[in-house]
């Protein structure tokens, strides 16, 4: 039987240099059999060459992967962070020359790669910024903006890409039926390379995708405490995954108590903050000027800004439609007990102002009803971020 891959999404990330996370980059492809049927789930093997000046030039960097592919048949790696076969990927000189990749791939996990591709790397990620920047697409043509800078990608523009049609809006892990095909996303890359959606709502641009960096603004970790006794006694910033487990990532982002976010190493990339209870108010009153901030518990905002359907939601996801494309999800809570719940059911976000020590403000949407509320919650829960930017 013969295979092949598709791939989704190549994105460049930031050129910082730490001692704990070298330069690199991330790449993603959705791997499916001759039969268009996806791998899901399975090991696979995976050879990564960058070529100068052509499909068939001077191999400068080589580097191999062994992984599983998710629940959607999604394959990540970080390039530069694989077992070296040959060169060095810090050496190499990314504006001296055009430059290809190479993917190579053994769908029964191990060296015998007989898929490949080979395609350009566009001048875009050439520029290797050491902090993260925000890009947006024009709503026609095809012109890509990535901080003040413009470039021309053909095709790229949702005008020329089937006017939306299925996959062109998927979750940058690769989750479908999140975002709204309707709106044109930007895209954000963080401190650590996990690249999100954006999307502009009113004067706003925020992320439309929760939080995943495990590391401070400064390439300093947050620590991933699992223990629940552990997580109860607190008192700086700390990340876990919904359950312990790595798999509820994709698509809801990690969980973070309110140390994490009111620590001045900052969990947001350069030119993003956490927003403040204003900031949410403001989000929310645009969306339903009788919000009131999220005091209104009837209000409409959060209907606005709820993935719509039950792929993750609980049923009835009352009244979502997602028009404002924040693409909110049930990604549940930690409580100062260390417990789990409401998955599927209510999702949570922090904001940076404090109540009273030790309560902070936050905004919560629900499937049984189409309102964002304003809430409190103690520091020691574990809830998820979203970036604004300044």
């Amino acid at each position: 039987m013969r295979f092949n891959f598709t791939l989704i999404i190549l994105v460049f990330l930031s050129g910082l240099t730490f001692s704990q996370a070298p330069q690199k980059f991330s790449y993603q492809s959705v791997i499916r059999n001759s039969m268009n049927q996806l791998l899901v789930n399975q090991q696979v093997g995976i050879k990564i060459s960058i070529l100068q000046g052509g499909t068939t030039g001077q191999l400068v960097y080589a580097e191999t992967h062994g992984l599983l592919t998710n629940a959607n048949g999604l394959a990540t790696i970080q390039i530069g962070d694989g077992t070296l076969v040959s060169g060095s990927f810090e050496n190499i000189n990314w504006m001296s020359s055009t430059y290809f990749i190479k993917c190579e791939t053994d769908i029964n996990g191990g060296s015998n790669y007989t898929v490949s591709s080979v395609q350009q790397l566009l001048s875009v990620p050439y520029a290797l910024y050491s902090n993260s920047v925000s890009s947006s697409v024009s709503a026609t043509g095809d012109t890509l903006y990535i901080g003040l800078q413009a470039y021309i990608v053909p095709g790229i523009s949702s005008a020329n890409n089937a006017n939306n049609q299925a996959g062109t809006t998927l979750h940058t892990c690769g989750a479908d039926s999140v975002h709204n095909r309707n709106l044109n996303y930007g895209t954000l890359t963080d401190q650590q390379g996990n690249v999100y959606k954006t999307i502009a709502i009113g004067n706003q641009v925020w992320m439309a995708e929760n939080l995943k960096a495990s590391i401070y603004r400064n390439g300093e970790f947050i620590p991933n405490v699992t223990d629940s006794a552990q997580w109860a006694g607190l008192s700086s910033g700390a990340w876990c995954y919904y359950n312990n487990n790595s798999q509820y990532e994709c698509p809801y982002g990690k969980l973070y108590n309110w140390y994490a976010v009111s620590d001045a190493r900052s969990v947001c990339p350069a030119g993003w903050h956490v927003p403040t209870d204003d900031d949410w108010s403001i989000l929310i009153n645009h969306l339903d000027p009788n919000a009131n901030g999220g005091d209104n518990l009837l209000n409409s905002a959060g209907g606005k800004m709820k993935s719509k359907g039950i792929d993750y939601w609980i049923s009835p996801n009352q009244q979502a439609t997602n028009e404002s494309g924040f693409s909110g999800l049930p990604g549940a809570l930690r409580d100062a007990a260390a417990l789990f719940y409401n998955n599927l059911y209510q999702g949570f976000w922090w904001s940076s102002s404090e109540y009273l020590p030790p309560i902070a403000w936050c905004r919560s949407l629900s499937y049984h009803i189409g309102s964002c509320y304003r809430v409190i919650n103690n520091s020691s829960y574990g809830l998820a971020i979203r970036c604004l930017r300044d």
